[in-house]
């Protein structure tokens, strides 16, 4: 039951060893896994260091703009943003830019966000972080992204990526932790969502839903910890086809920003992303789909990890660790329930549970997942998604998150109920619905 995407690269590599030439024309054309295309990396927006800020298409809704209005809303809000905040508060200016620049059309926000550059969007960002007498800031988290998702949804493709330089806190720090000085962001030109096929197992069988536009089959780990929040998403997906179209968006301003809800203490919290993924090494250094080349891998569960991120502080929060228990509430706003895994009805349970809808998590013991168990088949300190169950043979499969970045032994792993019990250490499930 292993599966992998049926595209034309996949297929042509296939197929590349059985015709005269064959694998010599593929090589040639950088088909294969990685960057031979020079002509492909050289129209790639990637910036060592930092982030992109790059003119592309936009086609905004509403009358033309008016540039003079733009510029008198814009030279008084810049007044406010730099008046003395010890003054006259910070939530107060920051209040009034509000106040300023909502009824503009996003025509003439966008001129606005221009004319401030990063100087004026960086005084913007650090007085949402002035604390009063108290030490609380000016605005609290939820409000503050919801003062970015605002700009992000609102403005040009070139404007939002304006406010992710110029406005540090709209989108989360990564360190790779690697001093080759590789390291930076890129727009991936990859899809959003499956577009150009479907799964197949490696009989050439139809793999079942595979033809959702966002699917647990779109799953690569990337080089973050975040196994305990990918699987679930995968979990999540398999369970309910319906939660990715209802949680994970592309806006309309020029199809480029990203918008994922996910939940905090069982609160839905929009979080609309600069549409940039950390990149290293040449690829993807994050989540993506069945390859890190960005110009093809599925980028989704990319920026839901981003947006993961985006909630809990920064890439390092999330690959800190985390438990499958955080992960499934923080997708589906409920809280998880724990299973015996003693009970000798754990199998038919699980195959229940299933039936019904809920998404199932499991957990390997250990202490690094570069350790392996249950003879090479499990990482050891790794999370996987309950993948399928026999309940006649008393068994279930569990699915890793790497992906086809796995070995063909490690995509999936059968174990019996003695197995698990030995092999698992928790398994968590969570209702989709």
């Amino acid at each position: 039951m292993g599966y992998h995407r049926n595209n034309w690269r996949q297929v042509a590599d296939v197929a590349a060893p059985f015709i005269p030439g064959g694998r010599a024309l593929m090589d040639a054309v950088g088909v294969v896994q990685g960057f031979s295309d020079s002509a492909g990396l050289d129209r790639l927006q990637y910036v060592r260091g930092g982030h992109p800020v790059v003119e592309m298409p936009w086609q905004p809704a509403g009358p033309p703009p008016d540039p003079q209005r733009a510029e008198a809303v814009g030279r008084q809000a810049w007044g406010v943003l730099f008046a003395d905040e010890q003054q006259y508060s910070a939530r107060s200016l920051l209040d009034q830019v509000g106040n300023l620049l909502m009824p503009l059309p996003p025509t003439e926000l966008d001129m606005v966000i221009r004319r401030f550059g990063t100087q004026g969007l960086d005084r913007w960002d650090s007085l949402a972080h002035v604390e009063d007498a108290q030490g609380a800031p000016a605005y609290d988290w939820r409000r503050q992204q919801e003062l970015f998702s605002w700009l992000l949804r609102t403005v040009s493709p070139y404007g939002a990526m304006l406010v992710g330089t110029g406005m540090p806190c709209s989108q989360p720090d990564y360190d790779a932790g690697c001093d080759c000085g590789d390291h930076g962001w890129v727009l991936p030109e990859g899809p959003f969502a499956q577009v150009d096929g479907a799964y197949v197992t490696e009989n050439w069988q139809w793999v079942s839903a595979s033809t959702e536009a966002m699917s647990w089959q779109d799953m690569g780990q990337g080089r973050f910890d975040t196994c305990w929040l990918l699987t679930s998403m995968q979990a999540v997906l398999q369970a309910n086809a319906q939660y990715a179209p209802r949680h994970l968006r592309l806006e309309a301003n020029g199809t480029v920003t990203v918008t994922v809800t996910l939940y905090d203490q069982g609160s839905p919290v929009a979080i609309t992303l600069v549409p940039d993924l950390p990149y290293g090494h040449g690829g993807l250094w994050g989540a993506k789909g069945h390859t890190n080349d960005a110009r093809y891998a599925e980028t989704w569960p990319g920026y839901f990890e981003k947006a993961a991120a985006q909630l809990l502080g920064n890439y390092h929060d999330v690959a800190s660790g985390g438990s499958v228990a955080v992960a499934l509430a923080l997708i589906t706003g409920r809280e998880g329930q724990r299973l015996d895994l003693n009970s000798p009805w754990l199998v038919q349970e699980i195959a229940d549970r299933r039936a019904r809808g809920q998404a199932l998590v499991a957990t390997t013991p250990g202490t690094s997942d570069r350790e392996t168990i249950a003879d090479g088949r499990l990482a050891a300190n790794h999370a996987y998604f309950i993948k399928d169950v026999d309940p006649v043979g008393g068994r279930i499969c569990l699915g890793n998150p790497w992906g086809d970045g796995a070995t063909r032994k490690m995509w999936e792993c059968w174990l019996t109920l003695q197995e698990v019990g030995y092999h698992l250490v928790l398994i968590d499930a969570v209702d989709t619905w």
